[in-house]
């Protein structure tokens, strides 16, 4: 028998799986800057499109350091080398399956930010982190 939380891991995933990184060059620095942006998501459940959403603010918490919870340094390190990675691909070729692995490392650890953000109160937090984020 399913327990009641059985979903959220399988929901977060689902969500943190939708996106889409994009890397630019800052140019003050020169340095590589990464965003999340949300892929397609218009065929999925309200729950899944929330966490896609809620990924996108804890991207951002991951980028700038603070957020609802502590943001663990490996996880500053993973978003940092995927970013490297992203940036060392010839622009308008297909994604390395080196910085593909990059990718699933990030999205693994950033699904379980968000538990450790949400596990109060799924359902709820999960809104509240969404509607942060403008649609």
């Amino acid at each position: 028998m399913n327990e009641p939380d059985d979903q959220w891991s399988v929901t977060l995933q689902r969500g943190v799986a939708s996106l889409d990184f994009k890397v630019t060059r800052d140019p003050t620095v020169g340095t590589p800057v990464m965003t999340g942006a949300i892929g397609d998501v218009r065929g999925a459940r309200a729950l899944v499109q929330a966490a896609a959403l809620a990924a996108v603010e804890a991207d951002r918490w991951v980028a700038t350091g603070a957020g609802d919870v502590p943001i663990p340094r490996d996880l500053v390190l993973t978003r940092r080398d995927l970013a490297n990675a992203k940036a060392a691909e010839p622009p308008g070729s297909a994604t390395s399956p080196f910085t593909a692995g990059y990718a699933a490392v990030y999205r693994l650890e950033l699904a379980r930010l968000l538990w450790s953000a949400i596990s109060d109160a799924p359902a709820r937090r999960l809104e509240e982190l969404a509607r942060r984020i403008p649609s």
